[in-house]
């Protein structure tokens, strides 16, 4: 999968754009308002992104100088210019400057298609990593979605020599952290919103919470009122950059269906719903299905986790199958004395007691992440058709000059 930076001044245009590229394919995207020269002030952010789609209505709007500049100090990067000048002159001065591809305007479905088969072809040669998106997502609160995503990500990054980030997006009180390790972060979710023109890999790098050498956490808000000031436009930037630099990223989603949260189940291969087995959840299971389906998020990459199971739970967790119409991908038991300290100690749940059984369960649940392990399903899996959002897309970051 390659990552696309898509930037123009028109934000009808750059929503149309995105669009075009979701109809190709499947890609990351990363929008932003503003100018390539823009661009060119952010450092090394475009180290992150294998393509740059610049709309411009002129060669003027396109910068070929900045443009020029930009592919010799990033020679990963593939550029495209999309321009209603579909002259000779136009092509060899965009080619000059190192534009791979010149597409018309109205956009051709079928140019920017090819346009973009090239250019992961070009990045499969270059070895670059790939990157694998996870969410969890709660039904109700108090299900453990925290606890598990981030024993998860432990796991994967200490056992499976995997480079893993964590982005704790739960909006009540955003405390992945401190289930981790026994100090404050250095920076937060909003903090660093607030700072975005700053953000390059080594803004970023000092942000983020090291658990180990090879496992990062960016920290949540730590509050709901601090969650509101997390701009949709603005993480959207940040994960663009983030992403690509991990083996894993693991997104705690939390309860929340916003722009926000939506924003890491578009990018997540797999989104895994955490329930207990009581009948309280599973009405809001059936409920949290239901929505997930309305937004286009296929059967395919759902799985179900059931949380605290008991045999006592054994009749809940049967309606709970029959309901969602989906069998556990991972059924996690129930072993409150292990949890409750490595919950008090902020420490993992395999440093406490590795051969626990909640160890084990996440150590499996780790496993069948990495392994690709799809998700079991009851009958015929069903097909769902993406619908229109609940939440419009057309906004995009403006870029401004440092």
């Amino acid at each position: 999968m390659i990552d696309i930076l898509s930037v123009s001044k028109d934000g009808s245009r750059l929503a149309q754009i995105v669009r075009s590229i979701g109809e190709c394919g499947n890609y990351r995207t990363t929008r932003t308002l503003g100018s390539p020269s823009q661009l060119a002030q952010r450092g090394d952010g475009l180290d992150s992104f294998d393509v740059l789609i610049v709309d411009a209505m002129s060669l003027d709007d396109a910068e070929l100088a900045v443009i020029a500049d930009l592919s010799r100090r990033h020679e990963r990067l593939t550029c495209i210019l999309l321009t209603p000048d579909a002259s000779p002159q136009t092509l060899i001065a965009a080619m000059r400057a190192g534009f791979r591809d010149v597409l018309g305007w109205p956009l051709d479905q079928q140019s920017l298609g090819e346009a973009l088969l090239r250019a992961e072809s070009k990045r499969s040669l270059s070895g670059v990593r790939e990157t694998r998106i996870v969410s969890f997502l709660s039904c109700k609160g108090g299900t453990g979605t925290t606890l598990i995503a981030s024993n998860v990500a432990h796991e994967i990054s200490m056992h499976h020599g995997k480079r893993v980030l964590l982005v704790d997006l739960n909006q009540l009180y955003g405390d992945a952290a401190f289930l981790l390790a026994g100090e404050a972060p250095p920076s937060t979710l909003p903090q660093i919103c607030a700072q975005v023109e700053r953000m390059d890999s080594g803004f970023l790098e000092a942000s983020l919470l090291h658990i180990s050498e090879t496992f990062h956490v960016l920290a949540g808000a730590g509050d709901p009122v601090k969650a509101g000031e997390i701009d949709h436009d603005r993480l959207e930037w940040i994960l663009g950059i983030a992403i690509p630099h991990y083996d894993f990223v693991f997104f705690d989603v939390g309860q929340s269906i916003n722009p926000v949260s939506m924003l890491a189940l578009d990018r997540s291969s797999e989104i895994h719903m955490v329930l207990q087995p009581g009948m309280p959840h599973v009405r809001a299971g059936r409920r949290l299905r239901e929505i997930l389906g309305s937004l286009g998020y296929v059967s395919d990459t759902l799985r179900l986790i059931v949380n605290r199971y008991t045999r006592d739970g054994e009749r809940a967790r049967t309606a709970l199958e029959e309901v969602l119409d989906m069998s556990p991908y991972q059924v996690l038991p129930e072993d409150c004395d292990v949890v409750n300290r490595a919950l008090d100690e902020g420490v993992p749940v395999s440093e406490i007691k590795r051969s626990s059984a909640i160890a084990r369960g996440l150590q499996q649940l780790a496993q069948n992440i990495v392994a690709g392990v799809p998700a079991l399903t009851r009958g015929r899996a069903r097909t769902e058709t993406r619908t229109l959002r609940l939440f419009g897309r057309n906004a995009a970051p403006k870029l401004k000059t440092m």
